[in-house]
């Protein structure tokens, strides 16, 4: 069981979910297999994950179809773009908050998720953004709406060998929790004995975020279980779902994996067809 706000968006069985991010249209525009947020929507809700991760007004235009669903509504609460040229990836420190929990909780929201970027080559940046989470974590306890931190190593201060380090994933973990989160959105290390070391130190639950698409459909549940293993409470996945052929076959088929422990075999044979 899970105690505390955390409970509010996973599941009240298995106290683990499957969440899908389609939060990618408020910094990389018409994302690639994300086009049409309708019919992308549409795409996920048939595979009834647990959540969807949305900005403000996606979830504002679709709250209808997201509120006759089962999945649980979380919603963005910042904006961290590397460029303001749209659709363009670039090196700019950009960050602020868009979204307060009041607002969260008018849109219908079990959860409000903001970043944490390490690494910032402008310290005011990064001030600003440990403000505005201090923040939030009050109205969360307010307003009775989990806080889900996402600490990520993006700054330009860290090095891309880097950018995956166990170390700083458990440092940026940590300070995450002791800012008041409820939840972590958090990378995945690469291997189960540090993420369990992770995983077992921090007094609440860390769900994985998926990154960029990866090459074959196995590295994605084998990633998942891997995860699990360790002790991750799910995923939060928005590419290696939603640019899946088939995304609902995708979310299925993690599922398994979170919710019933099968192994990637298993989950294999759910993507293949043989198992209905």
């Amino acid at each position: 069981m899970i105690s505390g706000l955390a409970g509010r968006f996973l599941d009240t069985d298995t106290a683990k979910a499957v969440v899908v991010a389609l939060d990618h249209g408020m910094v990389l525009g018409a994302t690639q297999g994300f086009e049409n947020p309708g019919a992308t929507l549409r795409a996920v809700l048939d595979g009834e994950p647990d959540g969807v991760l949305a900005g403000p007004g996606f979830v504002r235009h679709f709250r209808h179809e997201l509120e006759a669903s089962s999945a649980r509504i979380i919603v963005r609460s910042d904006l961290a773009p590397t460029s303001t040229i749209p659709g363009e990836r670039g090196t700019d420190e950009l960050q602020d908050q868009i979204l307060d929990m009041e607002q969260a909780v008018e849109l219908g929201a079990s959860g409000l998720i903001a970043f944490l970027v390490f690494g910032r080559t402008d310290a005011s940046v990064f001030m600003k953004n440990v403000t505005y989470l201090g923040r939030l974590s009050m109205q969360s306890q307010r307003y009775g709406i989990p806080l889900i931190i996402e600490p990520v190593l993006w700054g330009g201060r860290i090095p891309a060998a880097k950018k995956a380090d166990a170390a700083l994933i458990e440092h940026g973990c940590r300070i995450a929790f002791e800012l008041g989160a409820d939840a972590l959105k958090a990378p995945y290390t690469g291997d189960t004995a540090s993420f369990t070391r992770i995983a077992s130190n921090i007094p609440i639950p860390i769900l994985v975020l998926g990154g960029p698409r990866m090459d074959q459909p196995q590295q994605v549940l084998q990633t998942v279980a891997g995860a699990m293993a360790a002790g991750a409470h799910g995923v939060f996945f928005g590419r290696n779902i939603f640019q899946y052929p088939a995304p609902s076959v995708m979310i299925r088929a993690i599922k398994c994996i979170v919710h019933e422990g099968a192994a990637v075999s298993d989950a294999l044979r759910i993507l293949s067809g043989k198992d209905s």
